[in-house]
């Protein structure tokens, strides 16, 4: 019985994913190794306060399990890639697990948090499981299980590669698997696209803007899992973003409605895209930057006349503020332009202004978002100002600068839309 009870434990994990497990005779007959990998997917709730006495509202944040399965993950969720070891007839040895995904090697503790939203400590304290390391005695007849977190930055074919290495190079329980995670068209044409990154060391707390906002557009207003593309941190590069961004381009119309939201590190640049405009906005991204006419071209190539864009860092103004001088160099055929019909542009700072975050998050993120929430502020009032049930996002905008010009900051408000634009379907 003794033996018979981890044996079971065994095959128990390769009929839990049989695409993913597989026995591996050793030298010897009756020397076993039995190995497989799954995925654990997490998604943040938010819970927002009504504004009380200190004048921000409280952000609260927990991740909670809502799946399992590396094909059924979103781009931009939080996932755990697991992989279980269990051996038979073997003398124990001290081994070290590796796991790699498209050919790279990721870190067990990922110290960087280049995929945890933050730092290992306060990931555990938000509700994200702990890390065992990669590190172990592989005992034999029990189950040894390794996670390492990731998050996939596109749709489309993977490849992920799991093994063991002893003391003397030996590689054992080697599985490769190919799997694709694919798009299901929605019937909604509503998309998001978050952009947020806190470089190790240099943190302003976006991880929370990001998840603020990601819990906003799943939970109160519907969008379609699939529809939001969330890239942060190690995801948030800059071929990863313009990959992504033609990606959408291709699904989207005239008729679809885009929320894009970046939060983080910005800044100026002389000349930092094609235009002709010579100061340019950038977000500062994991590797590289993305500028104003990176965003502008991709609302033009999006054909969407129905886009809330919100960007959240220092000098933001270039992304479609009023003293955005892009608007101007477009009428000498420097490209595409942000302000254009169909858009509600709203920036957390001018072109030379900085702006505000909070350990909570972005000033202008957590206002903003709280108003499309519907939160109360001290008077009782919510951004619906017309008292029609619902709250635009010009409605929202105008009450979440109102409330950051208290707070000292200086976000602007540029609305090129006719009529008002609802997030609703």
């Amino acid at each position: 019985m003794k033996n018979f009870l981890p044996v079971m434990a065994a095959v128990l994990i390769l009929l839990i994913n049989p695409l993913s497990g597989c026995l591996e005779k050793s030298s010897g007959s009756e020397q076993l190794i039995a190995r497989t990998f799954w995925a654990e997917i997490y998604e943040p709730e938010v819970n927002i306060s009504d504004i009380g006495s200190g004048g921000i509202p409280e952000v609260g944040i927990h991740y909670s399990k809502v799946g399992e399965g590396k094909e059924k993950a979103g781009i931009g969720d939080q996932i755990f890639l697991c992989y279980g070891v269990y051996t038979r007839n073997m003398n124990a040895f001290d081994g070290k697990a590796y796991c790699k995904v498209d050919g790279k090697l990721l870190s067990p503790f990922d110290t960087d948090h280049e995929y945890l939203p933050t730092s290992y400590e306060e990931s555990l304290q938000v509700g994200l499981p702990p890390l065992l390391g990669n590190e172990a005695e592989i005992s034999p007849e029990e189950v040894h299980t390794f996670k390492w977190p990731y998050r996939f930055s596109s749709y489309g074919n993977h490849t992920a590669e799991f093994y063991l290495k002893d003391i003397n190079g030996t590689i054992y329980g080697r599985i490769e698997r190919n799997f694709s995670i694919d798009y299901v068209n929605q019937n909604d044409s509503r998309w998001g696209f978050i952009i947020t990154v806190d470089p190790p060391g240099d943190e302003v707390a976006s991880w929370k803007d990001g998840a603020m906002v990601f819990d906003m557009l799943s939970r109160r207003y519907g969008f379609p899992r699939q529809n939001i593309i969330y890239l942060s941190n190690g995801c948030a590069t800059r071929d990863n973003v313009l990959n992504a961004m033609k990606w959408v381009s291709q699904h989207t119309d005239a008729g679809s409605k885009i929320v894009f939201w970046a939060s983080g590190h910005g800044g100026l640049e002389l000349n930092g895209d094609d235009d002709r405009e010579i100061i340019d906005g950038k977000i500062e991204l994991w590797d590289g930057n993305l500028y104003d006419g990176d965003v502008a071209d991709f609302f033009a190539d999006s054909n969407s006349v129905n886009i809330l864009s919100v960007v959240d860092t220092c000098f933001s103004g270039e992304f479609g503020g009023p003293d955005d001088l892009e608007s101007v160099f477009a009428h000498f055929g420097s490209g595409n332009k942000m302000e254009e019909e169909g858009r509600v542009l709203i920036t957390s700072s001018t072109t030379i202004t900085r702006a505000k975050a909070t350990d909570n998050g972005g000033l202008l993120t957590i206002f903003m978002v709280a108003a499309l929430e519907g939160i109360e502020d001290r008077m009782g009032n919510t951004a619906d100002s017309n008292d029609d049930g619902k709250i635009s996002a010009e409605e929202a905008g105008f009450w979440a600068v109102l409330h950051c010009y208290a707070r000292h900051s200086f976000p602007e408000l540029n609305d090129c839309y006719i009529g008002d634009l609802y997030l609703e379907k």
